[in-house]
């Protein structure tokens, strides 16, 4: 006697829940490891120069035009708000250090007042951003 087989139509259906679990890890990795570049908010022409020590980048940047307009975080302030906008900074991270990124034809004048007012904000590591020359 011959066994029959009845044929069953069963409804297939392809679970989703591990890729879905994998795509969860996935962000959380990539918003976890991404580094937030901080910005001026301008784009200045660096001095050139002949010897220049590498540090790693600040995390305090402020940009200075040719006109002498101060820009922190992509906006433009005034430099009475300097020194407010550092001591912001080192609340959120005591080891901070600032980088001024000046223009070449900036006032040296305006760029020492943004020095002195991020050492009066509580940073002591101050550097000023350049371009060796030939790169």
């Amino acid at each position: 006697m011959a066994r029959r087989h009845s044929e069953k139509q069963e409804d297939t259906e392809i679970n989703i829940t591990p890729m879905l679990d994998i795509v969860f890890i996935m962000l959380i990795f990539f918003i976890v490891t991404t580094s937030f570049v901080k910005e001026t908010g301008i784009d200045p022409t660096r001095p050139k120069v002949e010897r220049a020590t590498e540090k790693p980048r600040g995390n305090i940047l402020i940009g200075v035009t040719e006109s002498g307009d101060i820009w922190f975080n992509k906006q433009e302030i005034e430099l009475t708000l300097v020194r407010q906008r550092v001591e912001e900074a080192t609340a959120e991270s005591p080891e901070s250090s600032a980088v001024i990124i000046a223009d070449d034809g900036a006032p040296t004048g305006v760029v020492i007042d943004i020095m002195d007012q991020v050492r009066l904000g509580g940073v002591i590591d101050i550097s000023v951003a350049a371009e060796l020359e030939g790169s």
